[in-house]
């Protein structure tokens, strides 16, 4: 395993020699093996290493036990050792959320922090093969694989420095065989086994299924983030030289190309060049679209109609008029988003928000998805008929799960670090007199029933599809 790793470090130049390495260590098999592999390889590689645990004080006296763990076996190989206790309980009473996001929010904030300040330069995860195939597969069933990324990434910026995978190619088999070869100790985190965490259903259920078939499955997935990575950057990188090519106007507002000149490129050069267009728009902020969007201006550019008009997400609106094909922001100076028209959702009854889907029912004995992050259930005495389907308003507030007072809405976007130019686009489901009940993928109001009673009476709503714009 060590020659397999010292060649993926060699190969994708995770390191260099003088680099001061912060190696995350939760005390797992996978964090224990990284830090031990790098203390037996420092002076190979000339480089410092040093050691972080993030106690998140979720497990009481296993959490303390972690963090005595670490502490011991970095003084005794002589590690400089850092930790912190976050308070992840005390987050998700105040923002909401999951857990494994406020724990991952604030265990980079520290790792962040302290690699300013002590002016460490690389920081490393024990993220393996299997968390790979893992991600991949996950990003596959959510849609979130075509324009976004991939997979997970060997490195990339993190702060002033950069962060970096080293056991990327072994799988957890691999890091278990290495730890018991050379009596490196760790620890287990009992909540690996639970299945209520998305991953861990992935782990559990479709990755034995993957193994059995091919023990060798890990280094295809990687095989094919290498190559699909590669030929996505070529691609955009032709794609914009075409788009450059094809450009008439271009300010602050809005860019315009040739339409003729788009729908002669070859397809891959197509899909590509509109969202590359886009970059030139909105810059850093760029809306996140769906297959759809993209599908369907490239369906509308085969028509022999000369004109037409689509609203996008993130106030784009694309237009054309014979030969220009123009994207304009309507968040600019002088712009006007156009208004979302507000849906009512029946009891039972389905609509369609932009490319979402929502789906309400009454329901009784509900039990078992209730805990789901597209999935809301109340009393139905709770709410007032029709629901409503809208974008925010001003003022907009919801009582969060949990929760004894009221938060804005707009607060919880930029909580969550949701961009301007989305948050009037996100859906907000309320009742008929205007009471937010959920905030799909970010908030549930206090309305949300956690742990339905058998015989109960409830409606449940539910979304299809994680929206384009979600980050």
């Amino acid at each position: 395993m060590k020659q397999i790793i010292e060649q993926w470090i060699t190969e994708r130049n995770l390191l260099k020699n003088g680099n001061k390495v912060l190696a995350a260590v939760s005390g797992g098999p996978d964090s224990m093996a990284l830090l031990y592999l790098l203390k037996e390889c420092k002076f190979k590689w000339e480089v410092e290493v040093y050691a972080a645990h993030v106690n998140h004080g979720l497990r009481e006296k296993t959490a303390e036990e972690d963090e005595r763990f670490v502490r011991k076996w970095c003084s005794n190989n002589s590690i400089p050792f850092f930790c912190k206790r976050v308070a992840v309980k005390e987050a998700l009473e105040k923002e909401g959320g999951t857990v494994q996001e406020q724990a991952r929010y604030l265990r980079y904030q520290y790792l962040k922090s302290l690699m300013a300040e002590n002016k460490l330069d690389v920081l490393a995860t024990g993220h393996h093969a299997d968390d790979q195939i893992e991600t991949m597969l996950m990003k596959q069933v959510t849609g979130r694989a075509v324009l976004g990324e991939t997979g997970i990434a060997p490195s990339r910026p993190f702060g002033q420095g950069k962060l970096i995978r080293p056991l990327l190619p072994v799988t957890k088999e691999d890091i278990l065989s290495y730890c018991h070869e050379n009596h490196i100790p760790f620890r287990m985190d009992e909540s690996n086994s639970s299945n209520k965490y998305t991953r861990n259903r992935f782990r559990h259920n479709v990755l034995p299924f993957l193994k059995q078939e091919n023990k060798l499955v890990h280094r295809h997935f990687q095989d094919f983030l290498d190559w699909t990575s590669e030929e996505q950057r070529y691609i955009e990188a032709q794609a914009e030289k075409e788009i450059q090519r094809l450009l008439l106007e271009e300010n602050e507002h809005f860019v315009t190309i040739s339409a003729e000149g788009l729908r002669a490129l070859p397809l891959p050069l197509q899909r590509r060049g509109i969202h590359l267009t886009l970059r030139y728009l909105c810059y850093s902020q760029v809306p996140e679209l769906s297959i759809l969007h993209i599908k369907q201006l490239i369906d509308l550019l085969h028509q022999r109609h000369p004109s037409f008009s689509l609203d996008w997400p993130g106030g784009v609106k694309v237009s054309r008029s014979y030969d220009s094909l123009c994207f304009m922001l309507y968040n600019g100076a002088g712009q006007v988003s156009k208004e979302r028209q507000t849906r009512s959702l029946n009891v039972p009854g389905q609509v369609s928000y932009d490319d979402m889907s929502f789906i309400a029912k009454k329901t009784f004995n509900m039990k078992g998805s209730e805990n789901q992050e597209n999935v809301f259930v109340c009393k139905e005495e709770d709410a007032a008929f029709p629901l409503l389907i809208r974008k925010r308003k001003a003022g907009d507030k919801i009582q969060p799960l949990g929760m004894k007072g009221t938060k804005k809405v707009n607060r919880i976007f930029i909580d969550e670090k949701i961009p301007q130019v989305k948050r009037n686009i996100w859906p907000v489901v309320t009742d008929a007199n205007g009471k937010v009940l959920w905030i799909p993928y970010l908030k549930k109001s206090s309305h949300h029933v956690k742990n339905p009673e058998i015989d109960g009476n409830y409606i449940v709503i539910q979304c299809s599809g994680t929206p384009y714009y979600y980050l």
